[in-house]
């Protein structure tokens, strides 16, 4: 592995190690990999995971690595969580930073955030905003800013993350001693920033947008992370924050639920969770669970012939 590299001005800038973790992005993984390697903050230590790519992702990274000499970790697809984990008991920077490998980093991201981080020592994590861009590299929308400054629990509780993972850096000694990323959750950004704010730790969120955000269809929160998210809400159920958590942010939650074919864990929502008694949400729920899903689809196929085996018009 190459050192850092340096270029005048950073004698004794602190490092930062940037994780950058690919699965099947053989199309965006160059421009990922590259986003980091042209930051203009150069003490970088660079570490690469490819979780099990099925597609021509760890040949690109090869060829990457022999052009910029990061360190390049192939192994079974462990997951984000688990793979960051990894990555932070391997890291030698002050300063942590992650990215997956569909997404971009602008090129002041890392300088602007170490700056913030150095002047506010009392802040132990800082993030930004994003901007979202197609498959093909288009802005999708223009960027927006969301509640910048200073992150409080009851914001993360009533909002949502808007803390956005892709452009978070903490300090890593502090990750360390709170033991890194909860593995139990799929969604590491929102769970940590509302670990901290809890704790009474510092979050900020900066005004600038800092990484490009590439929805493609085939991110794995594509589809409804509801369950996943309340999951994460569930661990503060006994904060007043919580109800307002619940109703505001995952109304359908126990309709996702059924649909999902989590019929039990369905269930078990609705007894305990202060669940919004819609028809949207419970009716249809509760309608999908009483009668057998295969009754549906021969309903469904059904309906969509004609008696002499022809569709309708």
């Amino acid at each position: 592995m190459k050192p850092p590299q340096g270029v005048p001005g950073d004698a004794g800038a602190p490092l930062v190690t940037a994780v950058l973790v690919c699965w099947n992005h053989e199309r965006f993984v160059r421009e990922a990999v590259l986003s980091a390697v042209h930051q203009t903050y150069r003490a970088i230590e660079l570490i690469v995971f490819d979780n099990g790519s099925t597609d021509g992702s760890r040949r690109e990274l090869l060829a990457l690595q022999q052009e910029h000499g990061f360190t390049l970790i192939c192994q079974d697809n462990i997951g984000l969580v688990r793979t960051l984990n990894k990555a932070l008991s391997m890291a030698r920077g002050k300063y942590f930073a992650g990215l997956a490998t569909d997404d971009i980093w602008l090129a002041e991201k890392t300088a602007r955030e170490v700056a913030f981080l150095e002047a506010n020592p009392d802040v132990d994590l800082v993030g930004g905003q994003i901007e979202c861009i197609d498959a093909e590299g288009r802005r999708i929308y223009p960027p927006l800013v969301v509640r910048p400054g200073d992150v409080s629990f009851g914001d993360l509780m009533t909002y949502g993350c808007f803390v956005y993972g892709p452009t978070v850096m903490c300090r890593t000694e502090m990750l360390r001693a709170i033991g890194g990323y909860d593995e139990s959750l799929r969604i590491e950004d929102y769970s940590l920033a509302l670990k901290l704010t809890y704790e009474g730790r510092r979050v900020v969120s900066l005004p600038d947008v800092l990484t490009q955000y590439r929805r493609h269809g085939n991110n794995w929160t594509a589809g409804s992370v509801d369950p996943e998210l309340a999951e994460i809400g569930n661990r503060y159920r006994d904060t007043p924050e919580y109800r307002i958590f619940y109703r505001r942010n995952f109304p359908m939650t126990f309709w996702q639920l059924v649909a999902d074919g989590r019929k039990r864990e369905a269930l078990h929502t609705l007894l305990t969770e202060p669940v919004p008694w819609t028809w949207a949400n419970v009716g249809r729920g509760l309608v999908r669970m009483l009668i057998p899903y295969a009754f549906i689809r021969a309903y469904r196929a059904l309906k969509g012939k004609r008696s002499d085996g022809r569709r309708w018009a």
